[in-house]
């Protein structure tokens, strides 16, 4: 011990300069004080496992980190967490009372370290007077140590630098006692057991409770969800000014079936690059990673399942839902499209719900009121509605196979025109989407949207910077079939909003596919881009945090190629989570 080094040399030049001094009771506070610092240092490494215990702990009940496996040691407990981490906490007791215990509390939704000393709490502070934070980008985890002269010391900096700890009225905090007057010794350091006074483990539940300096943290017990936590996740980079090489569409959430809760999938349709094939995506933790989602500004871990995939797991939480509905102009002009748009829907939906789990509606619409409609069903059921007898034409889209839609139906008939607005709000309002289910609309037109000056039923409510914006992230992406191009070109023709708008536009704000195509449709669904975005699908997965499922969120999807050759990016405000 370098302490008793010290002391011994300091005795024998007393010795020297006086052999008559009685150096006997000296010599019993040196070893007195020697044996206490060796007990303190022996229960020094257990105090500060404990403080990283506790750190790990903190962070997973903060970051919504559950734990995968407890398995019972001859020292106490192994604990496992979903983000790869372990611990191991004994099995009850705690350090002798003259013990600071290190400990965290919560505050604002922050957990930050505490200390206890001689009964008092009061904040572990850095040499500036600031509060340390258990979890976050500022996080510290503190060291302990006894200096030489028998105080309590702490780092900040990983047991790179050591200060004295200070009580409530800023006075050192003494590790030994010494002996009083009457000569009662000192307190030692205690005996060397743990700061978690017990741990419960209930089986039947799946909760572990663990009591730490008297303070109780409940964790769940699940299966690891192979979902990486918030705290591995990190920032997104930074996308070049104006660079946005693939479309990022809309997406749809919803909790996972099977998480107890506590994950939720984000599905969103294909992302198509600039030379035509179609993104896989890699997520947190990946050396591959290309895609970034934080929520409210904070990163969040992410596992995604790319479309690939689905086709080789054997479980339905890899399958992505698909609601798509057909909007389809069915008035004169739209004859000569007609038979080859109603046939494409048909041979194409039945080749998709092949591969995916997708479901169909349609919508009809001749100039200016909905004239037919059929809900969210099977791709047997559409065909059923569009193969009807005696039909043909334009007319294949027309009629109900449901009164309570055909009721509703009677008041749209106010639009100007052929009015793509018209009939993607009705189907919003009216259809019965599944919960979760990523919404798709497809638009046939060869005319303008024509909202005949009616605002609700305009291109500008799905455009997020207009004032009359009423979409949302949630309510699907559409994709525009224009198959009049000639007559309608972007830069000469005189679009009027709330008049004659672009139909392209419906696919620009929401981040859907474009085609164009000639009068006669002579082309297949299968060519269009649209086909590609939704048998190319994701679904992200993400960890569940208390604050997700209130209240509403600002979204950004950051989309970025390990060489910075592929860069977009999109933020949504006010997205709602559906649970």
């Amino acid at each position: 011990m370098k302490v008793k080094n010290f002391l011994v040399w300091v005795l024998l030049l007393i010795c020297t300069v006086s052999c008559k001094y009685d150096d006997g009771e000296i010599w019993d506070k040196v070893n007195s004080l020697d044996d206490r610092l060796t007990a303190i240092e022996g229960q020094l490494n257990q105090l500060n496992s404990d403080i990283e215990s506790v750190s790990t702990i903190a962070n997973a009940v903060q970051n919504n980190v559950f734990v995968s496996k407890v398995e019972e040691t001859s020292e106490g407990y192994r604990i496992s967490f979903t983000d790869g981490k372990s611990i191991t906490v004994g099995k009850g007791g705690s350090a002798d009372a003259s013990t600071p215990i290190i400990g965290v509390d919560e505050e604002n939704g922050v957990y930050y370290w505490t200390q206890t000393v001689n009964g008092n709490t009061s904040w572990l502070t850095d040499a500036t007077g600031n509060k340390i934070p258990v979890s976050g980008a500022q996080a510290v985890t503190p060291r302990l140590k006894v200096s030489a002269d028998g105080f309590w010391m702490v780092s900040y900096d990983n047991g790179v630098n050591f200060e004295q700890m200070l009580d409530e009225n800023g006075n050192p905090v003494k590790a030994v006692g010494e002996d009083g007057e009457d000569g009662a010794d000192g307190v030692s350091g205690g005996s060397g057991e743990s700061w978690f006074d017990n741990v419960y483990y209930n089986e039947a539940n799946g909760t572990l409770v663990l009591v730490y300096g008297g303070q109780e943290f409940e964790l769940q017990v699940v299966p690891d969800t192979g979902v990486p936590s918030d705290e591995m996740a990190e920032k997104a980079p930074k996308i070049e000014e104006g660079r946005k090489d693939v479309k990022i569409p809309n997406f749809s959430t919803f909790i996972e079936e099977g998480s107890n809760g506590r994950v939720m999938r984000m599905s969103l349709t294909g992302l198509q690059l600039p030379d035509k094939e179609w993104m896989d995506l890699y997520g947190t933790g990946d050396t591959r990673q290309n895609v970034w989602l934080e929520i409210d500004g904070q990163p969040k871990g992410i596992a995604v399942i790319n479309s690939t995939e689905t086709q080789t797991r054997a479980f339905n939480i890899s399958k992505a839902q698909a609601d798509v509905v057909f909007l389809v102009d069915n008035s004169g002009s739209m004859s000569e499209e007609a038979d080859a748009v109603a046939n494409e829907i048909l041979s194409w939906s039945q080749t998709l719900a092949g591969t995916m789990d997708v479901q169909f509606g349609c919508v009809g619409i001749d100039h200016s009121y909905i004239n037919g409609a059929i809900d969210i069903t099977s791709v047997e059921n559409l065909s059923d509605y569009l193969n009807r007898d005696g039909l043909y034409g334009t007319a294949r889209t027309r009629g109900y196979v449901d009164t309570q839609l055909e009721t509703s139906a009677q008041t749209y008939n106010n639009a100007g025109g052929e009015c793509g607005g018209i009939m993607l709000h009705f189907a919003d309002r009216h259809f019965k989407f599944r919960p979760g289910a990523n919404r798709i609309y497809i638009y046939f037109t060869d005319e303008p949207n024509q909202p005949g000056g009616i605002e609700e039923w305009s291109v500008l409510t799905v455009n997020p910077e207009s004032s009359y914006y009423v979409w949302n992230t949630s309510k699907g992406t559409i994709h525009t079939v224009f198959s009049d191009m000639n007559n309608y070109l972007p830069d000469s023709y005189n679009w009027v909003d709330f008049f004659n708008e672009d139909p392209r536009l419906f696919a620009t704000y929401t981040g859907g596919t474009l085609i164009e195509t000639t009068g006669d449709f002579n082309i297949t669904l299968d060519e269009l881009p649209v086909t590609g975005a939704i048998t190319n699908s994701y679904i992200i997965r993400f960890n569940v945090t208390p604050d997700l499922l209130s209240g509403t969120h600002t979204v950004k999807i950051t989309i970025y190629d390990e060489k910075g050759n592929i860069q977009a990016e999109r933020t949504w405000e006010n997205v709602s989570f559906s649970v």
